[in-house]
């Protein structure tokens, strides 16, 4: 079983990772078959629409990062963290969202709801 800080890590790691070899490696790690990731503008089921989902995300926002910007809050098997990404030349926009996740049994993501805190103006 993977620790809170590994899969938060793994999370993280799979929205930046370009290679798309690398990033369903990581996309296996972290979320079971069936993990589910919804947020305001997307959503993904299973490791293939994850896959596809983060994808999309890195070719509307290439040259963006995410990093996490908080500690992990963790408790029974609910996980919270805030993350943030841009607000460099080669990514100038700013985003940041706190991101709620539920654990399955085995230590991975079984859910993950994100929330944007701050985006740029519309």
């Amino acid at each position: 079983m993977s620790s809170v800080n590994e899969v938060v890590a793994n999370y993280i790691g799979a929205w930046n990772e370009r290679d798309p070899h690398k990033r369903r490696t990581l996309i296996a790690k972290t979320w079971t078959d069936d993990g589910v990731y919804i947020d305001a503008h997307r959503r993904g089921i299973g490791h293939d629409q994850i896959d596809a989902m983060i994808a999309g995300v890195q070719e509307k926002f290439a040259g963006y990062r995410f990093g996490l910007v908080s500690g992990i809050e963790a408790h029974n098997s609910y996980v919270r963290f805030t993350w943030a990404a841009g607000g460099a030349p080669e990514a100038p926009l700013y985003f940041r969202g706190t991101d709620f996740a539920v654990r399955a049994d085995d230590g991975r993501l079984q859910s993950v709801a994100g929330f944007t805190d701050a985006a740029p103006a519309a």
